[in-house]
């Protein structure tokens, strides 16, 4: 080869480096571009797919995740928490405050808010069944999910239990929790994992009630209560968030509003893929009762007086409600029956509606997390 044909040669290969260095380097931009981008905007809930921004990969935008005040593990969850009976535990917990009541394989528990409200989670097991007893004070959000979760994905080791504690951050003022087997993160009223190796996976949630204490103890007097000896110095006495409750205000950005009902309305809300409704107190007090729909299951949403609650049936018969007595009758047989939808007297005696499990929380948080819920405000609502 002749020394012009070498450089020849040489000019052409380095013009190949050149090109393929401006090729990989214009590549290392544009990744770089798209990473650095602003999270896409999301009017409530969570995406329908994880997106990645600067080394961030998320169901819910990063910068949406706001510091709550409290540094991690500033509140503590409890583990092997201790229990009171309720002759003992009435001294120290007010009537009117509200708890989530649980009963799994014939143990019944009362966890009250004013313990919760520090704690924010209680990893426990509760007949047999390995539980995360959940709240969100800025919500008002109770809910029990099974621990148990199948995690044999992506190489990933199969562990059989995870163990919760509140982060300190929320997202549209819902508390963040993380697990401690692998630290991703998870939305509380949501109970799906948004950030880290388990994103994606969601827990099964246990049915519960929430009820005041005057109510419970009545209801329950040979039930165990969690115990305000948890090891931990907190005055339970006392809300870490004083007048929130009832006051207009919530404390943090919302990604997603709705104007159907009042923000701090209290809302009971089911729901499934397609969508939900929402059944707020302040309506069922009026009302009673009302039917509802959602696709094309029917539901009755029954307003229960004795616990200040309100419980939602699968149902296509007709009721009608008797306000002097609080009591349902339905239109086809006059059978009575409870605002725990069992038949008390008549042709129906003994049969028991089929209730749906619902998530009681304020509107707002509701709304929030699932935009494409609907108020019901009627006494048919079509989905």
């Amino acid at each position: 080869m002749s020394p012009t044909q070498k450089q020849n040669l040489g000019l052409f290969l380095g013009a190949i480096v050149v090109i393929g260095g401006l090729y990989w380097a214009y590549g290392a931009y544009q990744s770089k571009q798209v990473a650095d981008a602003a999270w896409p905007a999301l009017d409530g809930g969570i995406y329908t797919s994880a997106i990645t921004r600067d080394g961030v990969t998320s169901l819910i935008p990063n910068d949406q995740l706001y510091d709550g005040g409290v540094l991690e593990g500033g509140i503590p969850a409890l583990t092997n928490p201790k229990y009171s009976s309720v002759l003992a535990s009435d001294s120290v917990i007010a009537d009117r405050l509200m708890g989530i009541d649980i009963a799994i394989n014939g143990e019944h528990r009362y966890y009250p808010v004013q313990i919760m409200n520090w704690h924010g989670v209680v990893n426990d097991t509760i007949g047999g069944t390995d539980v995360a007893i959940t709240y969100c004070p800025l919500c008002g959000t109770g809910i029990v999910y099974e621990r148990s979760l199948d995690t044999s994905f992506d190489n990933f080791p199969a562990i059989k239990t995870l163990s919760f504690s509140a982060t300190g951050q929320v997202y549209n003022n819902n508390t963040i929790l993380k697990d401690e087997e692998t630290g991703s993160l998870w939305v509380q009223a949501l109970g799906t994992a948004v950030q880290g190796s388990m994103i994606g996976k969601s827990l099964t949630v246990v049915p519960s009630q929430m009820m005041d204490w005057s109510t419970w103890k009545a209801l329950y007097p040979s039930g165990s209560v969690l115990s305000t000896d948890t090891g931990i110095a907190r005055d339970y006495a006392r809300h870490p968030y004083g007048g929130y409750d009832t006051s207009k205000g919530v404390y943090f950005p919302l990604n997603h509003m709705s104007p159907d009902f009042t923000s701090k309305w209290v809302v009971y809300g089911i729901g499934d893929a397609a969508g939900g409704l929402g059944f707020a107190t302040e309506v069922l007090k009026g009302t009673g009762i009302m039917t509802a729909k959602l696709g094309e299951a029917p539901m009755l949403a029954v307003y229960d007086y004795a616990i200040d609650a309100i419980r939602v049936f699968q149902t296509s018969e007709a009721f009608a409600f008797d306000f002097a007595k609080k009591r349902l009758t339905d239109t086809a047989t006059g059978s009575v029956w409870n605002a725990r939808g069992l038949a008390i007297s008549g042709d129906m005696k003994g049969t028991q509606l089929v209730e749906i499990p619902s998530v009681r929380g304020f509107w707002f948080c509701l709304a929030a997390m699932h935009p494409t819920w609907k108020a019901a405000t009627s006494n048919v609502v079509e989905e």
